[in-house]
C-alpha cells in the first residue's frame, strides 16, 4: 500500500482498504494480465503498451509487497523473471472479471 492511500485506510472501510491496495492507473491491468497466465516483465510491458519500465517495476514491487504477486527469478542465461498471482491475488478474479464485463457493457465514447 502506498502513501497516497494511507488516508483511505483510516476510515476503516473495507472498500477503501481494497482500493488502497489495487488502486492506481496500472495495477488492475497488471493483475488482470497475470490472471490470464504467468508473465515475464517484457511481456507485461508489451501488453501495457505505454507503461515505462520504471513504472512497471515499481507497480510490480508494490503488488509483491502487498502479497498479490509472486516474483520468480528463473535460472537461465540471461536470467528471466516470471510473475504470477499469489492465492491472495487470485481471490480478485471475480472482481477483475466483473470490471472487464462492465467495461465491455459501457465502452468509453470519444
Amino acid at each position: 500500500m502506498r502513501k497516497t492511500y494511507e488516508q483511505m485506510t483510516k476510515c476503516n472501510c473495507a472498500t477503501a482498504n481494497t482500493l488502497a491496495i489495487i488502486g492506481g492507473k496500472w495495477k488492475i491491468l497488471i493483475l488482470y494480465y497475470l490472471l490470464e497466465s504467468n508473465r515475464r516483465f517484457n511481456e507485461l510491458q508489451r501488453l501495457l503498451d505505454s507503461i515505462t519500465p520504471h513504472t512497471l517495476s515499481k507497480e510490480l514491487k508494490e503488488l509483491q509487497e502487498d502479497g498479490l504477486v509472486n516474483k520468480q527469478v528463473l535460472q537461465a542465461i540471461p536470467p528471466k523473471t516470471d510473475y504470477s498471482l499469489t492465492k491472495k491475488g487470485q481471490e480478485l478474479e471475480t472482481v477483475l472479471l466483473e470490471i472487464r464485463k462492465f467495461g465491455q457493457k459501457y465502452p468509453l465514447t470519444k
